[in-house]
């Protein structure tokens, strides 16, 4: 019987301390510090932090579109101290850099933001950049290449890669590049100027004809390509179709100045008045070239061609103050004697187109054609044995050519 007593008077005191250990539990757990704790902690200071970096974000883009860089700048700052893992503020911190002329900033932000998202195609774009104005070209196309191949929807990567290709020449690797594309930016203009650039420059007038006719249809004012659709033309031997655009881009010109007198492209009056010339009306392209010489004073192609056509048309007062400027802005080059020299023959003064020619082999001491004028000036002025001489040494420079060998058979049966 004591035994069964111990066992039952021990119960309580058992119990009692089963409930104090329980009581203590929580006691105890509550005075150190909890993992979960300081975590949330530390994911509600990361949450505000970027939540106030985002205004400052913000902020700067708005600054940056204004044009307030410095401000901008200053707002970025501000953003990456707070939280540096955003791609998008070293983005915008680079080409903030980039405006502000200081490239090798910019290099370093827009790096920074292509490490910490190597997905994110804005930077890359805006890297090329900065290595295109070093004139780093390698490392320029292959940047846009990248921001082109994240982004498939950005046609501005794809131009920029193209444009520099077809600067560095690599015409193929351009054309590769647009064609698989042209299928989705068909209504692009500047799409369609590009593949004109490769075929022009590929030396496909026809091809680069079509492909600039597109682009004028899809943006008719679009700046450049109106003047290059009269110049493919024009080598693609379409004289009527050349004189068209020539014309349609005076009237654009007119439109734009808004009854002010507007300025028209040497290039496009110089194919107009040449395709005049090609299409036998010579008198209008005159006109034109006078116009093109009133225009653009130091221009020396404008200033032959009008004596070109002043001398076709007999016009000999025309012809030869168009072939004394040319003298004048060109002394060391050979055309301006040789017109001044056949002026001259026409005036039948032959000793005084002599000189001429003598003047434009100098300039040109293995030109053909002077050659062969001056010994035509020869013959005419009764020196046969020095005009025969002149022929041989021409024939010395260029033993194929027919023109010295036609003059050779015009002197020896003259």
């Amino acid at each position: 019987m004591r035994k069964q007593h111990f066992v039952f008077a021990s119960a309580p005191i058992a119990l009692t301390l089963a409930v104090a250990t329980t009581l203590m539990t929580p006691m105890m757990t509550s005075c150190a510090p909890r993992s979960t704790g300081i975590e949330a902690r530390k994911e509600a200071d990361a949450r505000f932090r970027r939540t106030t970096s985002l205004v400052s974000y913000d902020q700067a883009k708005q600054a940056f579109e204004s044009g307030e860089l410095d401000k901008a700048r200053k707002e970025l700052e501000s953003a990456i101290k707070r939280s540096d893992k955003e791609a998008k503020y070293w983005a915008l911190l680079g080409r903030v850099e980039l405006e502000s002329k200081h490239l090798e900033k910019a290099v370093d932000a827009l790096t920074k933001a292509i490490e910490r998202d190597p997905t994110y195609a804005e930077p890359y774009y805006y890297r090329g950049i900065v290595y295109q104005r070093w004139s780093d070209n390698v490392k320029a196309i292959a940047d846009y290449m990248k921001a082109s191949e994240l982004d498939n929807d950005r046609i501005a990567y794809v131009l920029a890669a193209a444009e520099l290709m077809i600067a560095e020449r690599k015409l193929d690797d351009a054309r590769t590049l647009l064609l698989p594309k042209l299928a989705y930016f068909e209504h692009n203009a500047a799409m369609h100027e590009l593949l004109g650039d490769i075929s022009e420059l590929s030396g496909d007038a026809k091809a680069a004809a079509r492909s600039y006719e597109r682009a004028m249809v899809i943006d008719a004012e679009a700046p450049l390509i109106g003047d290059k659709l009269v110049a493919a033309l024009f080598g693609a031997g379409e004289w009527q179709k050349c004189l068209e655009a020539a014309r349609r881009q005076h009237e654009a010109a007119n439109k734009a100045g808004d009854g002010h007198r507007v300025a028209i492209s040497k290039d496009v009056l110089r194919h107009e008045g040449r395709s005049l010339v090609m299409l036998g009306r010579i008198s209008e392209a005159r006109v034109i070239f006078s116009d093109a010489v009133r225009e653009y004073p130091e221009d020396v192609a404008a200033w032959r061609d009008l004596a070109s056509a002043a001398l076709a048309l007999g016009d000999l007062n025309r012809a030869e103050s168009a072939s004394e400027r040319i003298v004048a802005l060109a002394k060391d080059e050979s055309i301006g004697y040789t017109f001044c020299g056949l002026i001259a023959e026409k005036r039948g003064d032959y000793t005084k187109a002599v000189r001429w020619h003598r003047l434009a082999c100098q300039a040109a001491p293995k030109g053909i054609e002077e050659r062969v004028a001056l010994a035509l000036a020869l013959r005419h002025d009764g020196q046969m044995e020095e005009s025969i001489k002149v022929l041989n040494e021409a024939l010395g420079i260029e033993p194929q050519s027919q023109l010295v060998k036609q003059a050779m058979a015009d002197v020896n049966g003259g």
